[in-house]
């Protein structure tokens, strides 16, 4: 008797776990978190057109709340132009967020701070995870500061 009786649960739920799985093929599952990839790239020169080494360009990321407020991430990235004035980075698995800034600051302070403010867009994704990848493109001319 009871034999029968863990044979009829052990079937009952072995039917359970099945009709459970087959649920789960049905619809998509994923798991992780929404990724892309996204390059940042341009130049810094003065406005005699002459490139600026070590030029800090600090990249934010932003996002905006239902009322239209952006608000920027607390964690910015920072890198600095080469002796051509160039500046790149390549964020091979950057949260795809829309909103982007680059502010450019001379360490040395001859020049004047400038900024852009940009909307981002993302081309190619997989319309799951992956939402493509997304550019943006800048070139700075500096004035110095009076």
């Amino acid at each position: 008797m009871k034999t029968k009786v863990l044979k009829g649960i052990n079937a009952l739920l072995a039917a359970i776990l099945g009709l459970l799985g087959v649920s789960c093929h049905i619809g998509y599952a994923e798991y992780g978190s929404p990724y892309a990839t996204f390059e940042i790239s341009g130049t810094v020169s003065n406005e005699d057109d002459e490139p600026l080494q070590n030029i800090q360009i600090v990249h934010q990321r932003g996002w905006k709340d239902g009322a239209g407020t952006t608000y920027w991430s607390e964690w910015p990235d920072t890198l600095y132009t080469d002796a051509d004035g160039k500046f790149y980075r390549n964020y091979g698995g950057d949260f795809p967020l829309e909103y982007r800034k680059l502010v450019v600051n001379d360490t040395t302070g001859v020049y004047a701070s400038d900024s852009v403010d940009t909307t981002v867009t993302y081309s190619g994704g997989d319309h799951h995870w992956y939402h493509g990848k997304g550019e943006l493109k800048a070139d700075f001319v500096l004035k110095k500061k009076q």
